[in-house]
């Protein structure tokens, strides 16, 4: 059972701190009778994350629409593209009225949204999804409306902030290179760390060489491996030290673990978006900890 580090600094931290107790309530029964809206769109993925780029005309993305709470009048979605690290306006891409209903996304319903071709697309291209839904009552709900914890919990199939890729296949010898970190979902360790990527173990593998850019005072070497499927998905294995944590100002622990890492590396984007746990241990109780889930990290090559 993890536990909330109480002497963590909040002004080193930009994500929440969520109490393993309150992980284990139901998201939606949270959503539907604590919160002050009362209605709730999920979306469970039944199809690849991904859009294929070698396949761009058949592959899809999506998924079943449910509404719980069962007072959900219209939902509305709209998308935006993100190239390049330039993002495009949003734009209307679908409404419903009914559930459960099938969500399905190909490269030509993103064109027709987005007014471009399917040419225009590029492996490692991002679509941003935000939707709102109405309920019955005529309240509106966004992502913005649902607390942090619940937001950013996976397993609550959230149907108001997704997104999909079009991925291209890995190659390793294109993703190893000089790297600066873009996003870290950790405060403690912000962006701008540069950093290398170089080969791993075999050619679906990758090691990110300190990521975060920790002093590593011990030589641990914070080599991070990272499996990769021949299209992109990546997995990051468990119990790996990502950082040295008394650089977050929490000294008596062991340095911090990577914990149920998943994201992509479009080896032909320079692109690297990864999905992770931080844990850790006290030294001398052996209590276990965690700085949060699903923590938001992204690098771009050089």
């Amino acid at each position: 059972m993890k536990n909330i580090i109480k002497t963590l600094l909040l002004a080193l931290l930009i994500v929440s701190f969520v109490a393993c107790e309150d992980q284990d309530k139901d998201p939606y029964e949270i959503n539907i009778e604590d919160g002050p809206f009362g209605s709730f769109i999920r979306l469970d993925i039944t199809t690849s994350p991904v859009l294929d780029v070698t396949d761009i005309d058949n592959t899809s993305f999506g998924g079943t629409l449910s509404n719980p709470s069962d007072n959900v009048s219209e939902y509305l979605i709209r998308v935006r593209r993100v190239s390049g690290g330039a993002a495009s306006d949003y734009a209307a891409y679908e409404n419903y009225t009914s559930f459960p209903a099938e969500f399905v996304v190909t490269a030509a319903s993103l064109a027709t949204a987005l007014g471009q071709t399917v040419a225009d697309f590029l492996p490692g291209d991002r679509f941003d999804f935000e939707a709102t839904s109405v309920s019955d009552e005529g309240v509106i709900v966004s992502f913005d409306d649902f607390a942090p914890n619940l937001a950013g919990n996976p397993g609550m199939a959230q149907g108001y902030r997704f997104n999909t890729f079009i991925s291209c296949p890995f190659v390793q010898a294109d993703a190893v290179g000089s790297y600066t970190t873009t996003v870290s979902g950790f405060g403690g360790l912000p962006a701008g760390n540069v950093f290398e990527v170089i080969a791993g173990g075999d050619s679906g593998q990758i090691i990110m060489v300190n990521p975060h850019g920790s002093a590593d005072p011990d030589g641990v070497g914070y080599e991070i491996e990272v499996d990769v499927s021949p299209f992109g998905i990546a997995t990051v294995p468990s119990g790996q030290f990502i950082f040295d944590t008394d650089e977050t100002g929490n000294a008596g622990f062991f340095d911090t673990t990577v914990e149920n890492g998943v994201g992509f590396v479009f080896s032909c984007a320079g692109a690297i978006t990864l999905s992770m746990d931080y844990d850790l241990v006290q030294m001398g109780s052996g209590g276990n900890f965690t700085f949060g889930s699903a923590i938001a990290y992204a690098a771009q090559k050089n």
